[in-house]
């Protein structure tokens, strides 16, 4: 028990949970970027082919992270049974849908010529548009799974959902330009263009994370996790400074700068890049691990919530003999 909260805080959901959140987000943002993309000019061909490299990977890494918390693929398997009753099933049958779509929108994008005809042109197009959709749901589910969880009222907003899949948008475009600073040769105008775009993802990002706080702190129930998060050092510092205003700066500065990009600023992408990535995986984290039971008011008495402990098993030392 924390004993600066006054509801138990959540143990259940550790940093495998968080990563696997981060990188579905990750994901599911450079997918919706780099398909949208695929729709306009032709100059951001590179967007699209670094998007796409990124997105399935993300996906499936995170599908592992998620695995290894459950414990066996098994209980993986049944996560997404009775989708009519669970969001963690609808979570599951939404992501797998999305995972064959990237992975096809690579290789046709990748390794065939599929898109040189209009039939393929058109498959291809139909295969980023249903890729989209069900990119904004990983993301936004990535957010719903914890408004699911009716105990922890930190979680049980309609912000959540909201929040994730702003910050998912913006970790998938520092990882777009992530990729082209390390990988593209040539790749300056896109980066220039795309600084200014992360600047203003950034503010987006600000204002979302500041509505959320200001709702949770209007709420006696969720004050209490927004207080501590608000506490948490890695929080105010590693997200707010380092994850937000930090690349905010370095964005502007690269846009500011000659169209023409050395390896100077360059290298100031790639720094705001991996910080804005940090950024949000330390936002997944700290609002995971923040989510506390709300402690109950009754006739002018405060009881608080707290886990029912696992019942002992006998014969491993923790019950007397019989």
């Amino acid at each position: 028990m924390d004993p600066k909260v006054n509801g138990q805080l959540q143990h259940d959901w550790s940093w495998l949970i968080a990563a696997y959140l981060f990188l579905g987000g990750v994901g599911g943002g450079a997918y919706t970027i780099a398909a949208i993309n695929s729709f306009l000019d032709e100059s951001l061909v590179v967007s699209t082919t670094i998007g796409l490299w990124i997105a399935f990977p993300a996906l499936l890494v995170g599908s592992i992270l998620l695995i290894a918390d459950l414990g066996s693929p098994t209980r993986a398997v049944l996560a997404g049974m009775k989708p009519q009753t669970s969001w963690i099933a609808r979570g599951t049958l939404i992501i797998s849908v999305f995972m064959v779509l990237s992975f096809l929108h690579l290789v046709l994008h990748q390794f065939t010529n599929v898109g040189d005809t209009s039939g393929g042109a058109a498959l291809i197009n139909i295969i980023a548009v249903a890729g989209i959709i069900f990119a904004i749901g990983t993301m936004a589910y990535t957010g719903i799974l914890l408004g699911a969880s009716k105990g922890i009222p930190f979680w049980r907003s309609g912000i959540v959902p909201v929040l994730f899949v702003i910050s998912a948008v913006v970790t998938g475009h520092f990882a777009i330009m992530l990729g082209i600073a390390l990988f593209i040769s040539g790749g300056s105008i896109s980066l220039h263009t795309m600084a200014l775009e992360a600047a203003g993802l950034v503010v987006l990002e600000v204002l979302a994370i500041l509505f959320f706080l200001q709702a949770a702190f209007r709420q006696p129930d969720p004050r209490e996790s927004a207080e501590r998060i608000l506490r948490k050092r890695m929080f105010v510092i590693g997200y707010f400074i380092l994850g937000l205003a930090v690349p905010f700066i370095l964005m502007l500065i690269v846009y500011r700068s000659a169209l023409e990009i050395g390896s100077g600023a360059t290298a100031i992408v790639v720094i705001g890049a991996i910080l804005g990535l940090a950024g949000g995986l330390i936002l997944r984290q700290a609002v995971l691990i923040c989510g506390a039971l709300p402690t109950l008011n009754i006739a002018g008495f405060e009881f608080r919530r707290i886990h029912r402990p696992k019942e002992p098993k006998p014969g491993i030392g923790m019950l007397p003999p019989q």
